[in-house]
């Protein structure tokens, strides 16, 4: 109990006193040369995908008829706002409101779930991108098609929808689609003690992602997008289609849950970058 209260102070309470992650000002790129605009908004682009989209964190296996989870959760990505070799600044100092951004990307958040019949599941979350005025709101379908059997692993497939809300310079939307792969041990409980399931998991995503400037005027940024019809000139698609790898461990017990999970995001464009979730729950 002491090491849970730990987490939670450490992991939810202590971001609100660190630096903000800052606002994104598209508009900024117009005090630098019109050939580089693209190039630090695309990177900015591919890096915010990457950090905001969120991961499965959860165990694989899916909530019954009548069961609606709650609860909280953080998301904590690392983004390179450093300056290449050779280069007075970096694409996200560029782009930031005040030209000093925060390497760590914190965004405390709601989850719900609702299990439905036949192994199905809906859920969302609202993530706020802490110290700025911008949301991320997402929603998804999941599929566990052979629940409940105990004798092999839970495989689960989901689709979702990510947006980022709250800025009228950046329109921004991802497409995912996941497929995890997990087991539930069960601890025997005692006369005192109730029963825990411990439940690794693990998986793969795709990432799809639309971007484009919103109202603002910058001459020579466009468009960017996994979707061929819908990006500009000049911008290839594959730059927009990121690899996720996930992995995690949930553990609950008495109708609550805490679950801590890892992703590595692979663009073909650009760095790897790395998140971690932190989640604590509660079945309705």
């Amino acid at each position: 109990m002491r090491l849970l209260s730990f987490l939670l102070v450490v992991l939810f309470a202590a971001p609100a006193a660190a630096a903000g992650f800052d606002d994104i000002d598209v508009d900024r790129l117009n005090a630098i040369e019109p050939a580089r605009r693209q190039a630090r908004f695309n990177q900015v682009v591919r890096e915010l995908v990457m950090a905001a989209t969120p991961a499965p964190n959860h165990a694989v296996a899916a909530l019954g008829l009548y069961e609606l989870e709650a609860g909280i959760e953080t998301r904590l990505a690392f983004i390179h706002t450093g300056a290449a070799a050779g280069e007075a600044t970096s694409a996200w100092q560029d782009l930031v409101e005040d030209g000093d951004p925060a390497p760590v990307y914190f965004s405390p958040g709601l989850v719900l779930r609702k299990g439905l019949p036949y192994g199905f599941e809906v859920g969302g979350r609202a993530n706020w991108i802490l110290m700025t005025r911008q949301f991320v709101i997402s929603g998804y379908g999941r599929a566990v098609p052979f629940g409940g059997w105990s004798k092999v692993p839970d495989v689960s497939i989901q689709w979702g929808y990510t947006g980022y809300v709250g800025n009228a310079q950046l329109q921004l939307g991802v497409f995912d689609l996941d497929v995890t792969i997990g087991y539930g041990f069960k601890v025997p409980g005692t006369a005192l003690k109730r029963a825990v399931t411990i439940s690794p998991f693990g998986g793969y995503s795709f990432l799809l992602a639309d971007a484009s400037p919103g109202q603002v005027d910058v001459d020579l940024v466009g468009p960017v997008s996994g979707d061929a019809d819908r990006a500009g000139p000049g911008v290839n698609p594959l730059d927009y289609r990121f690899h996720r790898i996930v992995l995690g461990v949930d553990i609950g017990g008495g109708g609550a849950s805490f679950r801590v999970g890892g992703d590595v995001n692979f663009p073909r464009a650009g760095a790897i970058t790395a998140a971690v979730n932190v989640a604590v729950t509660g079945t309705i």
